[in-house]
This record gives C-alpha cells, sequence and structure tokens, in this order.
C-alpha cells in the first residue's frame, strides 16, 4: 500500500507539501502545477488517504449530520446525493435527522452537540429555525450551516426569487395575463412569491396576492379551488412546491378543468414522478444537488476555522423544464 512518502519521492516534492495536499492545509504555500503534480502521483500510485488517522489527529469524528424538514419529500433527493458524495470526498459518514426532532423543547440538539456525536451539522427545513433553535444552536461550539437565507447564522441558499421569476416569465410568454400563484409559507415562499410579482410588474401585469396554502399535496387542491373562486379565473398558475403541484392537478381533474386546455400549470421544483403524470408537469428545476454540495464545503470550511461569506449558489440557476402541463393561448384579437 502506498504512503505519503512514497507519493513525495514520485512527485519529487516534500512530505509536507504531500501532508498538506492531502489534509487541504493552507498554511504551505505551493504552485498549482506542484499540486497537480502530487495529485497525479497519488492516483498513479492508488493512494488512499487514512481519513481515520486523520480525523483523530484533529479531534474530528468523521461524521456530519443533515437535518431535513419531512425526510420522505422527493425533493430533497438531489440534496442528500450532493451531500454524500461531497461528504465522501471528505472521509465522513453522513447521520440524517428528521426537523421534526427539532422543534422547540426538543433535546435533539442538545444531545448532538453536547455529545461530540458530529463534527458539524447542516439543517433545511423552512419554518423551522424559530428563536428558541436557533438560540441553542448559537450556545454551541460546533459548526451549523443552513441550507436556506438565516440572517445572523453562516448559510447557503439556492435562488428561490429567480425561480418564481423563470415559471412566471414563461407563462407570460405563452400569453396568460391571469395567472396566480399557489402554495407555501414562510420565508422561501415569499422569495418565490416576488419573482412572480417581479415577472408580472416586468410585463405590466396586475399580480395576484399569494394563496398561501402550505406544502404537499392537499394544499394544491386547497389553493387551486380558491383560485376558481376569484372574480377572475386564472389561465395558469405558478405552483410554489412541485408536490403541491401534483395536488393542483389532482383537483382539477375532479373539478372537470382540464390541463393545459383550461388552465396552465407550472410547479417550482422537480422530481422523477412529475413526468409520468398526465399531463407531465412542466417544472423549475432547482440546483438542489449543487446546494447539497457546496454547503458540505462550506461546513467544512467552518470546521477549519474558515468562514466563508453567505449566499446565493447563482450557477446553475434555476432550469426551467417543460412538459405537457403548460400551453399558449391565443393572443387577444387573434
Amino acid at each position: 500500500m502506498a504512503t505519503q512518502r512514497d507519493v513525495a519521492r514520485a512527485a519529487g516534492v516534500s512530505l509536507a507539501v504531500v501532508s498538506a495536499v492531502v489534509n487541504g492545509t493552507s498554511h504551505t504555500r505551493m504552485r498549482e502545477s506542484t499540486r497537480s503534480r502530487v495529485l497525479r502521483a497519488m492516483q498513479q500510485l492508488g493512494y488512499q488517504p487514512n481519513h481515520a488517522a486523520r480525523s483523530l489527529r484533529l479531534n474530528q469524528t468523521g461524521m456530519i449530520a443533515m437535518i431535513l424538514d419531512k425526510l420522505d419529500n422527493p425533493v430533497y433527493g438531489p440534496l442528500r446525493q450532493g451531500v454524500y458524495e461531497a461528504a465522501a470526498e471528505h472521509g465522513a459518514t453522513v447521520l440524517l435527522g428528521d426537523a421534526e426532532s427539532m422543534r422547540s423543547g426538543s433535546q435533539f440538539l442538545t444531545r448532538l452537540l453536547s455529545q461530540g456525536t458530529v463534527d458539524g451539522i447542516l439543517i433545511r427545513g423552512e419554518g423551522l429555525l424559530d428563536d428558541d433553535v436557533m438560540a441553542e444552536l448559537r450556545s454551541h461550539p460546533k459548526p451549523i450551516l443552513i441550507l436556506e437565507h438565516a440572517p445572523d447564522h453562516p448559510w447557503i441558499d439556492i435562488d428561490d426569487r429567480r425561480a418564481g421569476e423563470i415559471a412566471t416569465r414563461f407563462l407570460v410568454n405563452l400569453n396568460h395575463r391571469h395567472i396566480v400563484f399557489v402554495g407555501g409559507s414562510g420565508y422561501i415562499s415569499q422569495q418565490r412569491y416576488l419573482g412572480y410579482r417581479q415577472a408580472m410588474d416586468s410585463a405590466g401585469l396586475a399580480p395576484a396576492a399569494h394563496l398561501a396554502t402550505g406544502f404537499g399535496e392537499q394544499a394544491g387542491a386547497d389553493g387551486l379551488r380558491r383560485a376558481m373562486q376569484a372574480a377572475t379565473a386564472p389561465t395558469a398558475i405558478v405552483v410554489n412546491n412541485i408536490m403541491s403541484a401534483v395536488g393542483v392537478l389532482a383537483a382539477a381533474h375532479d373539478l372537470g378543468i382540464a390541463i393545459p386546455d383550461q388552465l396552465s400549470v407550472i410547479g417550482i421544483h422537480d422530481v422523477d414522478l412529475v413526468q409520468h403524470l398526465r399531463p407531465a408537469l412542466t417544472a423549475v428545476r432547482m440546483p438542489m444537488y449543487q446546494l447539497g454540495w457546496a454547503g458540505v464545503e462550506a461546513l467544512y470550511d467552518l470546521i477549519a476555522g474558515r468562514p466563508g461569506t453567505p449566499g446565493l449558489i447563482t450557477d446553475p440557476e434555476p432550469e426551467l423544464v417543460i412538459r405537457d402541463s403548460a400551453t399558449a393561448l391565443n393572443p387577444p384579437g387573434s
């Protein structure tokens, strides 16, 4: 089995340089060509870093936790994959937890943070971070990164406002003028609604009030029924989350509303099942894999004492996936 000394010999560098490359330390200065030569030697020799020894040396457990709101939500599949693969690059394993265990008054966080179980925690759960939970997070020294906007705490997020804008602009370009925004609640939903308003304002159209019905299939069904009670029925709906969009389609069927001929529907987020619906749902795919990967990298920066700058992932940006649930209206007078 190859050692760091073997790598140093093959690359023509010192053992300290190899150690710096393996451990990702920044105090040893080197050219990028030197780093590339070390990495090439590691690959040629089949060198495998001993992450367990490194964790012991750094007083780390080699485990991080990820807390999600509703683990069975299919939207989180790509997010989990990004976290798993990035964690593997650091030689770490991932402990999954459900956000329900973090509600105010729970002892879950205290046990997780106080017993040295993990080196850091990633959290995503809209509406989860109330004042009591945030106070508990700040009372412990373990690094915690929020995978959504979080004032006064390290965070990284995707561009939800841009997603709302992309979805709405698509419908505007299909000649829709009566477009409503359905579903969700909380900061993330507000950002998507702001994107909807921005696209409506840019087109010279009057935005409708946010029908904040919550999340899930029933929320979508409730939102559709409320939308259709308006004095002017919408010809298109932007649905805040993809599972609520599934509920919109089901409720439309029950109400005898033909999609997309009578009503166009587009959901934010994208999961595999919606391409198998009839009609298949048009959606805005969010960069959840990239959020997971970037979250792990930012968390390990915190663990190493290198706090980064919070912000949005803008590359890649949300991506429109056109399927069958939206169609163009004939322009007035045609």
